[in-house]
């Protein structure tokens, strides 16, 4: 009951967080949404910040984790693996009405600036990003799906700017097609 309180919490403030934004959503707001308590609210969270940074580190892991996962499935082509992580982030901004854009943009835009944990988590996040699209594009390399000479830790940073550019404007255009256009560009320059 206690771990799905918090998870519960999460979810919600996640979702309010990227709705209403974090400096407009109270804590008062979590709890109505959520039907849980104040005082069980600060029992998993010390304050409101302690709560965005647990909404950070819970999109982080998951993001991270399939990530991971489709590092080690070489069965499966690179492009095929990259592509079903941008699935998975399409797929749930779809369920969130195409709101939201990419969280770690969103919430470190929105946080304090004094929120080093939760500014440090996101920092986190973008460097195990490249570091992983890197060694899926290094893969595809060495595969022969995408060209030899070129930089695969280069290219991952412009994979990652060129997807989180697309997630905004995806939203600002309330076009989701965008993302995979950019994703299918992309990839066409690495052949």
């Amino acid at each position: 009951m206690v771990a799905r309180n918090r998870e519960q919490l999460i979810h919600i403030a996640a979702r309010l967080f990227l709705s209403k934004g974090y400096k407009y959503t109270s804590i008062e707001d979590v709890c109505v949404r959520s039907g849980i308590s104040r005082s069980n609210l600060y029992y998993h969270f010390k304050s409101k910040e302690e709560l965005l940074f647990a909404v950070v580190s819970f999109w982080g892991n998951r993001y991270e984790s399939a990530l991971e996962i489709s590092l080690g499935q070489k069965e499966i082509s690179a492009r095929r693996r990259i592509e079903s992580f941008i699935e998975l982030l399409l797929q749930e901004i779809e369920a969130r009405g195409n709101k939201g854009t990419c969280p770690f943009t969103a919430m470190y835009q929105q946080s304090p600036v004094d929120a080093k944990d939760v500014h440090d988590r996101i920092q986190q996040f973008f460097k195990v990003l490249h570091e992983l699209i890197n060694k899926l594009l290094e893969q595809g390399i060495t595969n022969g799906e995408f060209r030899a000479g070129i930089s695969a830790s280069e290219c991952a940073y412009l994979f990652v700017s060129a997807l989180e550019g697309s997630l905004i404007l995806a939203e600002t255009m309330n076009d989701i097609s965008i993302v995979r256009t950019t994703s299918d560009r992309f990839f066409k320059l690495l052949i």
